[in-house]
């Protein structure tokens, strides 16, 4: 079966950003902490919380606290499937308060889950969840995305795990790789980068 792609770049997440924060601003939501989960939803999770910084001086609104936390993914004794947990706890008190749980994409939501899990412990007054793509296999629907997707997405923040990962998997030399994620629709600048840095040793 062939794999489809969809190769984001940094323009195309700041408009998923800019029409995310519309989303939620129409919802009439206002967070007192935004909190992105590492690593996907820092970028995201960054923007939101500029843009209603943004907003405060204008709409004198009070300021969102940016924080957090990571979920990372452990396969135990005798197991097969990798099972997330909590790896970096939430820095900030989130007790009654009004949380946007923000990551980049809701893929298999197994992230998302343990990350609800994990906060209801806290007893915030509300969670609600913020991503830019979501995936309808997901097990966990964001109350506010931006599109469904399909593909196998990535983002410019991965450009380079992904193109390790890949020429790792498909043992890729300096040529084909080149010619890969060039043909994928990573940008030019970040291909050549990657390959002159990490694949000059490469034959």
């Amino acid at each position: 079966m062939m794999v489809e792609f969809r190769v984001l770049n940094w323009t195309d997440i700041d408009s998923l950003a800019r029409r995310l924060y519309h989303q939620i601003k129409k919802a009439r939501f206002q967070p007192e902490i935004i909190l992105g989960i590492s690593r996907g939803g820092w970028i995201p999770a960054r923007l939101l919380s500029d843009m209603f910084e943004a907003e405060c001086p204008f709409l004198g609104n009070t300021s969102s606290v940016l924080a957090t936390m990571q979920i990372k993914f452990y396969t135990g004794i005798a197991e097969t499937h990798k099972s997330p947990v909590v790896a970096q706890d939430v820095g900030v008190d989130i007790y009654q308060k009004k949380i946007l749980l923000v990551d980049d994409l809701a893929d298999t939501g197994e992230s998302l889950e343990c990350a609800l899990d994990y906060l209801s412990l806290k007893k915030p007054k509300v969670v609600q969840i913020a991503t830019l793509l979501y995936k309808p296999w997901s097990k966990v629907k964001p109350h506010y995305f931006v599109e469904e997707a399909t593909e196998w997405v990535v983002f410019p923040h991965e450009y380079y795990e992904f193109m390790t990962e890949r020429t790792i998997a498909e043992n890729l030399d300096k040529t084909t790789a080149w010619a890969t994620f060039l043909e994928l629709g990573i940008p030019d600048s970040s291909v050549i980068f990657f390959v002159e840095n990490f694949l000059s040793n490469k034959d």
